[in-house]
């Protein structure tokens, strides 16, 4: 699978512009064209009227009842009120590859216009997108992203997440200290790639911060409340907890309070409860993304992709828009107005 970044920052502009406006990734017509201009011997996209053709969208969650995927729903379905011709409809994925791929098979089947997917697995939701996108179907994934190339990914910082939260550890721990992980459910991208940035950081820059365990909690709070009370029966000594997601983060520090134990606890979203955690001192910090503007890009994206036509075939690569993040303590919570909080 190929992928290219688009563009690193990007919420709210047109996405038209990331196709349109970017070399880095090109259509096959583009592609196929020469140095000398001719034209290229693929077919050129075509799709419908987004403003007076008939449109069904499909957003399909890992899971439906989180915070997260209600914000996101929620943005795309502002962005599609605008639009009296789009039906759009809320699936649930129940954190399960077979309940996704049976839903995706059913929204294929029903020919819809477009579908925005989180990818329980990366691997095991690749087939069925491929399918989607054979039939015309532009598959814009969320997050959670499938590994094959379709016609878009809108993702929250996670390399990068990973990154900024391993510098704040290192550098309030002195370089030193011990830490543990609480992942998310195994295959899922967004949790693969904050463990790929956080491990990096600490393997060059701090090598006196051990990394004592880790453990999935499936993304859930309850399940890592779980997996924090055992590390803190096998560990005396725990200085830092990294967890893929808020709701984890949630659950780690209800474990700790409970304990009597003190340590940094921090997550990766920026959901409202978590905001209201890191003001009690529950939490140490959250990499904030605005989950409501990411949704309203994911639906910006599908309105684009089938107002022009353009989906995998067309493509030589996946298109990716970064959402902007910012990293919030204690110290910066006011930063997070009441408008923005989710």
């Amino acid at each position: 699978m190929k992928k290219k970044l688009v563009s690193l920052f990007l919420a709210g502009a047109m996405v038209a512009s990331i196709l349109a406006g970017c070399g880095n990734v090109k259509t096959d017509s583009e592609a196929a064209a020469g140095d000398d201009g001719e034209a290229a011997t693929t077919e050129a996209a075509s799709g419908k009227d987004a403003y007076a053709d008939d449109i069904k969208i499909g957003f399909l969650p890992n899971v439906i009842g989180d915070s997260c995927a209600a914000a996101w729903a929620e943005g795309m379905e502002g962005y599609l009120n605008n639009f009296a011709n789009v039906t759009f409809n809320v699936f649930d994925g129940k954190a399960s590859v077979d309940t996704e791929n049976t839903i995706m098979e059913q929204m294929i089947n029903e020919k819809y216009d477009a579908i925005i997917l989180q990818a329980t697995d990366a691997a095991g939701l690749a087939a069925t997108t491929d399918k989607a996108e054979a039939a015309g179907i532009p598959v814009i994934t969320c997050n959670l992203d499938a590994d094959t190339t379709h016609t878009g990914l809108v993702a929250a910082v996670d390399i990068e997440a990973g990154e900024q939260i391993a510098e704040y550890i290192g550098e309030s721990l002195g370089g030193s200290g011990k830490v543990v992980i609480i992942s998310a459910t195994p295959g899922a991208t967004k949790g693969e790639n904050i463990d790929k940035g956080f491990k990096a950081v600490m393997e060059e820059k701090y090598a006196g911060i051990e990394i004592l365990d880790e453990q999935s909690g499936e993304w859930l709070t309850e399940n890592a409340n779980t997996v924090m009370n055992d590390f803190l029966t096998k560990y005396s000594e725990i200085d830092a907890v990294l967890c893929h997601n808020d709701a984890m983060a949630e659950g780690a520090a209800e474990a700790v309070k409970a304990a009597g134990r003190e340590m940094q606890i921090w997550g990766v979203d920026g959901e409202s409860k978590m905001l209201d955690y890191i003001e009690q001192g529950l939490c140490t910090g959250t990499i904030y993304t605005d989950c409501q503007k990411q949704g309203a890009a994911c639906a910006q994206f599908c309105m684009y992709a089938i107002g022009s036509g353009i989906t995998a075939k067309n493509l030589s690569a996946t298109p990716i828009v970064k959402m902007s993040p910012i990293v919030v303590t204690k110290d910066n919570l006011s930063e997070i107005t009441e408008d923005m909080r989710w």
